[in-house]
Formats: structure tokens, sequence, C-alpha cells
């Protein structure tokens, strides 16, 4: 049957809850007189927070993030600037869904304050709680990425709660609650077998490895201390997930398309790589994400910086291998590279540019929305025309935690501790390699590429942060690696494009529909970035606090170098 690994109770109010319905809850309908009776009772309240594992997007005014996440980071450039990525953070003025609002952690402590007054067995009861630390583990993840230190909440607040008017507490007090929470849910929660389509240990396992590889490379790069536990906590998660051969990597023996189907699946259900995915069901739940990439409606596109950063298929980067063709076109840039290259941008005359063979640049006529690069995604895009024709029906399945980032989170967590062996490496990386049927990495060949945006790493290292970069493209992971390696400052490396051929374009009017560099690639923030975008090292790893909270909360303080 298909779709068989779905998130039953949930599956509908992904289609019927929003982000005002989760604001609202627990209402004054929700009591300990009138609730807190049975295992239904805890599922339904569990269930409102499964929205939280957001997908592709199921309406044409929302973007998925996995599609265009990574504009705020140097993999993607959009048509409209993204002040995040311009360096133009600016001190908002009250809190909204995105800026410090607190209402999902008080709807999660809320239960964790009361659920242990439900009559059942207290290893079923468990099994909720589980779920709801889960999800509080992912929302202060959130949380602290972004602000740094904040408040570590308890119980749920009322209007006259003390702890409303209570500092932030310090990232280190912070992340090891989370750490004890997620561990907690680690050791509740079923197996997947036994899960029945809700939550289980090895997404908890998952989420766990995530948060420990961030904290503790972060931990290491801005100087704080405990880094070295949060990566032994990553190799450990990771390793568990990687013992038994219960997740394999998507891999048919078909470089050209197995990465790729990933991605552009309308069933995932049994794609092995998938620790969870989303799934889209007809007439329940679907998607315009692909009928979007069809038309490149996100108006959007690739920046030239990871296009570079992928191998030629002799495993060197382009400043080694013999087999680069050079930037002289679109198709030379896109011959004897890495496979997972042309799955994730469009090559002349292939997948979506079979018809138009070249990228719609602005100008040019083309149809669809502009590239501005005129490197296209095809990421996310099935080669389907029933599909993209559902436009906002379609029933593009969404991966959430894959098992590919779990290998990438073991070698990198190794290799940051001092412990990647060949064997590591052969256990991990060299798996994705042979997927994207792509040379094997060996250590003691390496060699350190001479454009590498980390002059100062060790080629060993360098390297999996390549690999991290190149797998993961266009999956809203890149602007969190910057930040947590401490490299906010490559947010300022030239924005560029391909190579202009005229020829290749004769529409379009140099000076008026794109402008050039001295180089003859394309620049497309000329006019509305003349000087490029810019990072503040003294304030840009964090985002500024909403002036609205400061003046109700005075024991709060602005993150460092944000005006009040």
């Amino acid at each position: 049957m298909r779709k068989t690994i779905i998130f039953a109770a949930s599956v509908i109010l992904f289609a019927s809850c929003n982000d005002s319905f989760m604001e609202k809850y627990p209402t004054d309908a929700i009591s300990e007189l009138n609730f807190w009776h049975n295992a239904n009772e805890l599922e339904i309240y569990c269930n409102t927070f499964y929205t939280q594992l957001e997908g592709h997007g199921n309406n044409e005014f929302y973007a998925s993030k996995y599609c265009v996440g990574d504009e705020q980071s140097d993999n993607m450039v959009p048509q409209v600037l993204n002040d995040i990525a311009a360096g133009k953070n600016i001190v908002p003025t009250s809190s909204n869904s995105e800026e410090w609002n607190w209402s999902l952690i008080r709807s999660l402590n809320y239960f964790l304050s009361r659920y242990n007054k439900t009559p059942i067995a207290q290893a079923t009861k468990d099994i909720y709680a589980g779920e709801v630390k889960f999800f509080k583990s992912m929302e202060y993840f959130d949380k602290v990425k972004r602000y740094g230190d904040v408040p570590w909440l308890s119980k749920d607040l009322k209007i006259d709660s003390p702890e409303l008017f209570k500092a932030r507490d310090s990232r280190i007090m912070v992340m090891d609650s989370v750490l004890n929470d997620i561990n907690w849910a680690i050791s509740k929660l079923p197996f997947k077998a036994n899960a029945k389509g809700r939550i289980n240990s090895d997404m908890a396992l998952h989420l766990k490895a995530r948060i420990c590889l961030h904290e503790g490379t972060f931990r290491k790069y801005h100087g704080i201390k405990g880094s070295e536990k949060f990566l032994q906590e990553a190799v450990s998660a990771s390793s568990t997930l990687m013992v038994g051969g219960k997740y394999q990597l998507n891999d048919t023996n078909n470089p050209a398309v197995d990465y790729r189907n990933n991605f552009c699946s309308l069933d995932l259900s049994a794609n092995k790589e998938m620790i969870f995915f989303r799934p889209y069901i007809e007439a329940v739940i679907t998607t315009h994400t692909s009928s979007s990439v069809e038309g490149n409606d996100y108006n959007t596109s690739i920046s030239k910086s990871l296009v570079e950063s992928y191998l030629c298929t002799d495993g060197k980067p382009i400043s080694q291998s013999p087999l680069y063709k050079g930037d002289g076109s679109l198709q030379f840039e896109t011959t004897d590279r890495d496979p997972r290259l042309t799955q994730t941008i469009c090559a002349p005359g292939q997948l979506l540019l079979r018809k138009t063979i070249m990228p719609n640049i602005p100008g040019a006529g083309l149809g669809g929305g502009n590239c501005p690069t005129g490197y296209q995604m095809v990421k996310y895009w099935v080669d389907d025309p029933a599909e993209y024709a559902r436009k906002q029906k379609g029933l593009l399945d969404c991966p959430i935690f894959r098992y590919a980032e779990i290998l990438l989170i073991n070698a990198e967590a190794n290799a940051e501790l001092g412990s990647c062996t060949q064997a590591t490496i052969d256990a991990t990386i060299n798996k994705l390699r042979d997927r994207a049927g792509m040379p094997n990495m060996i250590i003691s060949n390496l060699v350190k590429d001479v454009k590498s945006d980390f002059p100062t790493i060790s080629v060993l290292l360098d390297e999996i942060r390549r690999e991290r970069r190149v797998e993961l493209a266009i999956e809203n992971f890149r602007y969190d690696d910057l930040m947590r390696w401490k490299a906010g400052k490559l947010l300022e490396k030239p924005i560029r494009g391909m190579k202009f051929v005229q020829s290749q374009y004769p529409k379009v009017v140099v000076g008026k529909n794109i402008y050039l560099d001295a180089n003859g690639y394309i620049n497309p923030y000329q006019t509305v970035l003349p000087n490029g975008r810019q990072f503040d090292e003294s304030k840009q790893y964090y985002f500024p606090l909403p002036t609205e909270e400061l003046v109700l909360n005075p024991a709060l303080t602005q993150n460092p170098g944000y005006t009040q």
C-alpha cells in the first residue's frame, strides 16, 4: 500500500492546523478537571505539536524552507536580496512567530506539568512525555541558535508568574538541559517498529546527533567550554544509528539518479535512507513545491560559490583537476563533475532544461521565474508532468531526517575530536561518494585546495565540510553551519553567477537586464548592493531581541552590538 509510513494521528492535523491554533493551545477547555483521563487524550494533545516537523509548502504563498532556506547563506542567490545574508539585521520592535515567541514552550510545559495525572501505566505516559521532550529539545535548539542565552522554562507560566521577568539563562545551562531532555526522550520512546507512525527513538537520536554536532562545534570555534562533551555525544548518537543496517543510503548503483530520488519521489515509504519523511497524500495533504520549482516561481538561483565546491569526477577540486574544462560556459562547468551537481542544478539540455536549453536569467524571456545567477535549481523537481500539473495538489514527499546527515555528523564530529581514521571515512564519507559514483576519499592522498574557504583547518576537516556542503545543499543547513564554524565572513565573498555568454542569450542586454563583474561573471546585486554583503562578527552570530521585550522585562539584555 502506498505510503505506509504515515503519522496517522497527525496527518489530518497537518492539513487543518496552523500556527495560530498552536499559539492558542492549551485553552480553558483543557483543564485538570476535564482532561488527563486516558492515553487517547494524551495523544490528542501531542498531535498538535507534529506541525513543528515542517515539510514542503502547501499553498502558493509559502515556500518550503528546504527549497529556500539556503537563501540566507552563500549557497543561494534569490532575486530579492535576503536581508540576513546581506547583514541587514535590524532590531525588531515586537515579537512574532519568529521573534522571541514562547507560546510553544508554554504548551509543551503545560503537558509536562500535568501528564502524570493520567491514570494509566507509567510507561505509556512516558512515551507521550518523550514526544513532548523531543519537541521541546527541538524548539530550544532553535532558540539557542538564534539568541544564544535564553531563559530555561520548566513549567507553563501564567500572567503573574515571576519567571516572566527573569534574566536569560546561560547557553551552557540551557543546552545541558536540552541534552538531558533528549536523552530522557530517547530512553522512553519506542523503537521505530513499535511507534505506529509516531515519534520514535531513532528520530530522537537523529535530533540529538544534529544538536550535539552544532553545539560542540559552536562552542569549539566560539571559545565556549564544554565542546568535547557534545562532540562525543554526537559521535555516540550517530554511531548508534549506524549499527545494524537498519538504515542505508538510497543506492541502486545508478549514480545518475540515486541521490536525486531522495528529493523528487512521490513515495518515500520504501526508501531506507529516510529516518523520517513527511508524506503528501491526495485529498488529505498536498504541496505545490514541484510545480513551483518547475516554473522557478521562487525567483531564486544557486551561487557560483556552491557550484565551485563540487569535485571533478577524478575526486579532485576544480583547482587541481585536469578534467575541469573551465568557466567558459555553463556546459563546460557541468561536465566531468560530481553527479550530484547536475542533480541539484539544471544542466543545459537535461532534466528541467531539456526544452529551453538555458536557464531564464533576467531579460532572456525564456519563461518561468528569473534565475539571477544562471544556476537554476532542479532539486525537488519531479520529472512527471502529472505532478507539476497538480499545482498546489502535488504529492512530493519531503525528507526531514535522512541517514546521509548521520554519516556526515559522525565523520565531522570524529574529525573535530581527532579520532577520524580511514575506517571512519570508509564508513561515512565514502558511502556517500560510492552512491554518487565518485572516487573514495583516501586521507593520505588529500591535498589542500588552494581555493579553500577554510585555509587554517586540516585538509581532512576541510574535505569533510565540502562533502557536507555538497550532500546537504539546498536543505537549509548552510547558514547554521557557517555560524557554528564562526565563518560568517564567508557571506562577504563576492556574489557571482555563471560566466555570461552573449551568443546563448541574444535578447539579454548587459547593463540593462544584467550586470557583469570585471571578469564577465553575472553580478546579480550590483545595483542594490554595490559594496557587497557585510557581516559584523561582533554581533551577527546572534539575532537581536525585540525592543518590546526589553521594555516589558528589564532583566533582559540585548545581544551585543545591537542598539536598543
